[in-house]
């Protein structure tokens, strides 16, 4: 897994998608029900927002995350956090290292997910907890409203988020027990205006998929995607990002 391409866009992930993901971190380090001096690991955590909620009460957060970017912003607006540059598919702890991993919107980018969570479940403790999140399912996701300009547009998402099932059954694979699963449905991306869009647009998947485009094809693709997004009573716009939950447990050998 490399950092690279969040090196580049860290800025607009942190102006577009970080506001609409505080609350996806608040429930997921609700789901770990952390308890005082644990020593939690945020895999993944981008711009340390999971990290900041996590901390109190003694506990020891380490963050850790592939793009420097990230960390960056992570390490300037998060204080209390010890904040590491590594492949959260190829940890550098030892067994057992923490009692709770926590992972909000990360696990995605893995190359492997079964292979990254096992991982965190080796360097999680015996009876140690995990908590994270994803986007979807993949009638809840962005292509819920965009899959046939997608189509037009030669961009494939197709497979991109998984349902509740197949997210349990990457933990289940990787050797957790006790996993619980729940869906949000609901929750969405809020944008202020059309510029705020062109910048998320400009991030992920999507700018990948588009990177060697003319500046004509981005605004194509742009003009087209503004014309179905969703807006609420203050014209804000509103992108369908269903959120999935999952909790479980390394059991006691």
């Amino acid at each position: 897994m490399s950092g690279g391409r969040f090196d580049d866009v860290a800025d607009g992930y942190l102006a577009t998608m970080v506001p609409s993901l505080r609350s996806v971190a608040a429930r997921v380090v609700a789901r770990a029900a952390l308890q005082p001096d644990e020593r939690v690991l945020d895999a993944g955590t981008g711009t340390g927002i999971a990290a900041a909620t996590a901390r109190g009460e003694g506990r020891r957060i380490t963050g850790i995350d592939a793009a420097e970017g990230m960390l960056a912003l992570a390490r300037r607006d998060v204080s209390g956090v010890t904040f590491r540059r590594m492949d959260f598919e190829q940890l550098a702890f030892e067994d057992g290292a923490f009692d709770v991993v926590i992972a909000a919107h990360a696990l995605l980018f893995a190359t492997d997910p079964v292979r990254a969570l096992r991982e965190w479940r080796r360097v999680v403790r015996a009876g140690g907890r995990l908590s994270l999140s994803v986007p979807g399912p993949e009638g809840e996701a962005p292509q819920a409203i965009y899959a046939g300009i997608y189509a037009r547009h030669g961009i494939s998402t197709e497979g991109r988020y998984p349902s509740g099932g197949t997210l349990a059954g990457w933990a289940r694979a990787a050797g957790w027990t006790d996993i619980a699963t729940e869906a949000d449905p609901g929750h969405a991306i809020t944008l202020p205006d059309e510029e705020a869009f062109g910048v998320w647009r400009s991030i992920g998947s999507r700018g990948a998929a588009t990177a060697h485009w003319s500046p004509d094809q981005h605004a194509a693709l742009t003009a087209e995607m503004l014309a179905v997004t969703p807006r609420d009573a203050h014209g804000s716009l509103r992108i369908p990002f269903g959120v999935l939950y999952l909790s479980a447990r390394r059991a006691i050998d």
